[in-house]
C-alpha cells in the first residue's frame, strides 16, 4: 500500500511541476515575443494569395526563414520566425508591417497574450507623417515595441 502512495505522489509531483514548467514558458514568451518558433497555417483562397505575399516579402527581408509551401490551394505554409509575426500572418485579414513593428487587425487578446500594445482605432496614415489628406477610419493595431 506505501508503494502504491509513493508511486501515486510521484506522478502527481511529475505532473505538477509539468504544469508549472508550461505556465512558465508561456509566461517567457509573452515577455519575449521575437523568441523564434516555427509554425504551420493555411494560405488564403484569394489570387493572389495576400498570405503568401506577407510571407515571400518576409522571406526575402529575412525576417522569416525555412518558408515551405505547398502547391495546394489555399497553400499549406510552413515557416520559422518570430511569434509575433507568425500569429499575426497567420491570422485572416491581418498584415504585419515590418518597419514599424506592428500587425494590423490583430484581436486585442492575442496582442495582449503576446505582449504587444493594443490601439483599436489608430489613424489610417499613423506610418505616413508627410500625408496631405488622411481617410477617417479607424485602424485595429497592434505595437511591439523593439
Amino acid at each position: 500500500m506505501k508503494k502504491v502512495v509513493s508511486t501515486m505522489l510521484v506522478s502527481l509531483a511529475l505532473f505538477l511541476s509539468g504544469c508549472a514548467s508550461t505556465q512558465e514558458s508561456q509566461e517567457i514568451m509573452a515577455e519575449n515575443s521575437e523568441v523564434e518558433v516555427t509554425r504551420q497555417f493555411t494560405g488564403s483562397t484569394m489570387t493572389p494569395d495576400p498570405v503568401m505575399q506577407q510571407v515571400m516579402a518576409l522571406s526575402k527581408a529575412g525576417v522569416l526563414k525555412n518558408v515551405r509551401m505547398t502547391r495546394s490551394i489555399p497553400a499549406q505554409i510552413t515557416a520559422t520566425g518570430p511569434e509575433n509575426v507568425l500569429e499575426c500572418i497567420s491570422s485572416e485579414g491581418s498584415r504585419w508591417l515590418e518597419e514599424p513593428q506592428e500587425c494590423e487587425y490583430m484581436a486585442e487578446e492575442t496582442c495582449t497574450e503576446l505582449g504587444g500594445e493594443f490601439n483599436a482605432c489608430a489613424s489610417a496614415c499613423r506610418n505616413d507623417p508627410e500625408a496631405m489628406m488622411c481617410v477617417l477610419m479607424c485602424v485595429q493595431v497592434c505595437s511591439f515595441a523593439e
